[in-house]
């Protein structure tokens, strides 16, 4: 059970956020395929690394920086963390997504890039996070749950986005060398306060990794709206190159025809309105997200309630951050609510995992304190209360719509009720107990499943907005 226990640890968090990434590309889904190669090129860039990571700390004299060796100076350290580790793993990833995937035909639009990207960072940290949690166990691989693995993640997110904006751009060597040298400082930076062991160095690292999600999910915001405008462009353009049905096209066909292999990106067009010629590139260029605010915002397709369940059970309720990021942002593109999404799914995150760690950090070190169990129990409460207060938020709005559009939806007092119910009890359990995984895995499934009637109205809700689209066309 302990082994068991420390591969979901190892694996969990790396898979769901691949996940996630995967089902981001809403309009033309990469095939499976080739999402999986990148997730295990990903993990196989984790051996060179380690290799070249081993060979300039022997050669520059560093043996046992990772063991905390406080004899190594602090500008040593620094110069480790930048050139020994994070130059030679962002460039590692970098040529792997280089050699293996980037001039593949499937690469048909910058979006993929965000995918590719992400499926290579999550695979390097998935492989890398199995080596440090089954040596240094359970504590480790709870702390780079919340560090290490999104970090990896998300770097690969936004490398992948300066990688599709090089392939579908007119500087494609600015592009990849800003995105290399952008993920490089962070990851940097991240190392250098790891490697620090000052006790300051726990807000730095948060901070780095919160900031480098942030990033992340500000690149994939951009390329999201692009490829909105490749789905629903009314554009037309008819092909010069031979072999190819004269069209006219729009943009999503040229996209297909790209993935096909039947395109490339030199080949030219000819605008039907404009009669200009334009090679695909240039229909293609990033520049096109100008034309996202004309479109016809086209709801969602909801989400299977059965895959919620399986995500939200898999990775232990830790799904529940995309699903309160995703619901805003569904709501916030079709309703034109003014909120930052990812502002607000930050701001949770960071108020429902920093606390443990200044608890561990600061009251940890009075261990003979009897009021440490009490303070434990306040500040799992807590977490919780802030939690539900962010749901209850949430769900307010949802409500508001919902409540126009559909009859009988959910009570927003009672599931935010049984979710702070639910997720206290989840937290007070205490891991010594026996069949303790039994419970919380009940607990957890009960808990999703109290989101799981929230996720059927919105499926509900979005089905009959596209109804209603439908019929007005």
């Amino acid at each position: 059970m302990e082994t068991f226990k420390l591969l979901y640890i190892a694996i969990g968090p790396g898979i769901a956020i691949a996940v996630y990434i995967y089902y981001a590309d809403r309009w033309e889904p990469e095939p499976k395929i080739m999402v999986v190669k990148a997730f295990l090129l990903g993990g196989l860039a984790c051996f060179p690394t380690s290799y070249f990571e081993g060979a300039f700390e022997t050669f520059f004299g560093l043996e046992g920086i990772f063991e905390g060796n406080s004899d190594i100076p602090l500008w040593q350290r620094g110069l480790y963390a930048f050139f020994g580790v994070a130059l030679i793993e962002e460039l590692c990833k970098f040529l792997f997504i280089k050699g293996f995937i980037y001039d593949d035909r499937e690469f048909s639009e910058p979006f993929d890039g965000i995918v590719y990207g992400g499926m290579v960072g999550c695979g390097f940290a998935t492989v890398e996070n199995l080596f440090y949690v089954f040596t240094l166990g359970q504590e480790a691989g709870m702390f780079r749950l919340f560090t290490a693995v999104p970090g990896h993640a998300f770097e690969g997110v936004i490398l992948g986005y300066f990688m599709g904006k090089a392939k579908f751009g007119f500087e494609p060597e600015k592009e990849l060398a800003t995105g290399l040298v952008l993920v490089v400082i962070l990851h940097g930076i991240y190392d250098a306060a790891v490697f620090s062991q000052a006790g300051w160095s726990y807000f730095l690292i948060f901070g780095i990794v919160f900031l480098g999600i942030y990033l992340a999910l500000r690149a994939k915001k951009d390329l999201e709206k692009h490829s909105a405008v490749i789905e629903f462009s009314p554009a037309e353009f008819i092909p010069i190159k031979e072999g190819v049905r004269k069209g006219p096209l729009y943009l999503k066909d040229i996209r297909c025809l790209l993935a096909e292999g039947q395109l490339n990106s030199q080949d030219l067009l000819i605008a039907k309105k404009s009669g200009k010629t334009k090679s695909v590139k240039e229909v293609f260029t990033p520049n096109l997200i100008s034309e996202y605010k004309g479109l016809t915002k086209i709801p969602t397709q909801g989400q299977s309630v059965r895959f919620f369940f399986i995500l939200y059970g898999l990775t232990f309720g830790l799904y529940f951050y995309f699903w309160f990021l995703r619901n805003y942002r569904k709501f916030r593109n079709h309703k034109g609510i003014k909120l930052n999404p990812e502002l607000l799914a930050l701001s949770l995150f960071i108020l429902s995992t920093i606390p443990y760690f200044i608890f561990g950090v600061v009251v940890g070190k009075y261990d003979e304190s009897q009021f440490r169990p009490f303070i434990k129990i306040l500040l799992d409460w807590d977490i919780a209360g802030i939690q539900s207060a962010f749901l209850f938020f949430q769900l307010a709005i949802i409500k508001r719509f919902l409540k126009r559009r559909i009859k009988g939806s959910f009570r927003v007092l009672i599931i935010v009720l049984g979710y702070f119910v639910l997720d206290g009890s989840i937290r007070m359990l205490p891991s010594d107990m026996a069949y303790y995984l039994f419970y919380v895995i009940f607990l957890v499934l009960f808990q999703g499943g109290v989101l799981a009637v929230v996720q059927n109205d919105l499926n509900r809700y979005w089905q009959g907005e596209r109804k209603r689209l439908a019929e007005a066309k």
